[in-house]
């Protein structure tokens, strides 16, 4: 017989009122660390200082997050190298502490402030570097602890960013499977069933859901199997095709007009189904859910390109990557 060895998270806890129980929980797993070290912001720190009152930490971190340079920066305080990172916050501060784990070689887990793209569980961190967003390859945080309380009270817009990315899964497992029929890439059925399953576990919902437990939790179990998927292929393609590199093309070509990830990469799903995938696409579904969720509002506030400039992030999203997707076939 022979089997496949994959990484899966030791800890994944989901709940109301469970970042507290941190310390219980890791030892629950028989997880021990001399230190553990919180990595976080100000704001967060202020917000929720009587929750992390109660936990015990050698050293709180601060940091904005985002940023390639202030990650080394904050990385090079560290001196323990038998330490535990915690990033507790969004995706630009668990990417920031990715890095810095990764560099260090040292463990962390993510405990998600809100859910606004996959970040909680992927080997990829995106950081702005020399005024640009770039991806880095990290590894996969020891364990996720997702507390839905915490989470409800982020803002809406980060929520529904969060489906949106999780929803694209759509659209990068049919740009895996075209580059399978037509260029022979591998496959991974395990890997694209994950994503796929994962991305569906929203389509149920309404955007009057989106402060309900339960919404909260699938929400944040789909980011992680997502997450998942991509560990399991040791790539990003699972969850990412066509519609992240025009998501890139914009960070790249319109820095100073991009917004979430999750919302461009919802934007970018929505013009591919529209304009490329013919004569089979899902548009007129995704236009449904999007506006059911009220995606299609946040995007229509926050993105708005001229037909010239659409024109320029497709052709930039065309080479962001050497990866096979619809856009190649333009």
């Amino acid at each position: 017989m022979y089997y496949k060895t994959i990484n899966v998270p030791i800890v994944l806890e989901v709940g109301e009122d469970i970042f507290v129980h941190l310390d219980d929980i890791l030892k629950e797993n028989h997880l021990y660390f001399k230190e553990k070290i919180l990595v976080t912001s100000m704001e967060l720190r202020d917000l929720y200082k009587s929750r992390l009152d109660k936990l015990s930490f050698e050293d709180i971190l601060f940091i904005k997050g985002g940023s390639y340079d202030e990650a080394l920066e904050v990385m090079n305080t560290i001196t323990n190298k038998e330490v535990l990172l915690v990033a507790f916050g969004g995706g630009s501060i668990i990417d920031a502490v990715k890095l810095m784990a990764n560099t260090l070689d040292l463990t962390y887990i993510t405990v998600p402030s809100t859910l606004s793209n996959d970040a909680i569980y992927s080997p990829i961190a995106r950081l702005l570097k020399d005024g640009k967003k770039q991806s880095f390859g990290v590894k996969a945080p020891l364990g996720i602890i997702a507390d839905v309380n915490i989470i409800k009270g982020s803002p809406e817009k980060l929520l529904l960013a969060g489906v949106g990315d999780l929803v694209s899964n759509a659209s990068a497992v049919k740009d895996w499977y075209l580059a399978h029929i037509d260029k022979g890439e591998s496959i991974n059925n395990f890997a694209m069933a994950l994503a796929s399953l994962s991305g569906n576990s929203v389509i149920p919902y309404t955007f009057n859901d989106i402060r309900s437990s339960r919404f909260i939790g699938d929400l944040a179990n789909g980011l992680v199997i997502s997450g998942l998927a991509m560990v399991l292929a040791n790539s990003s393609r699972p969850a990412s095709g066509a519609e992240h590199m025009i998501s890139h093309a914009i960070d790249d070509l319109f820095p100073n007009r991009s917004t979430l990830h999750g919302l461009q990469v919802a934007w970018g799903h929505l013009l591919v189904e529209r304009d490329f995938r013919k004569p089979e696409n899902d548009y007129e579904k995704l236009m449904i859910f999007f506006e059911r969720m009220k995606i299609l509002d946040e995007i229509e506030r926050n993105i708005t390109f001229s037909n010239g400039e659409i024109d320029q992030i497709i052709n930039r999203a065309k080479t962001i990557r050497n990866r096979y997707t619809i856009l190649t076939k333009v």
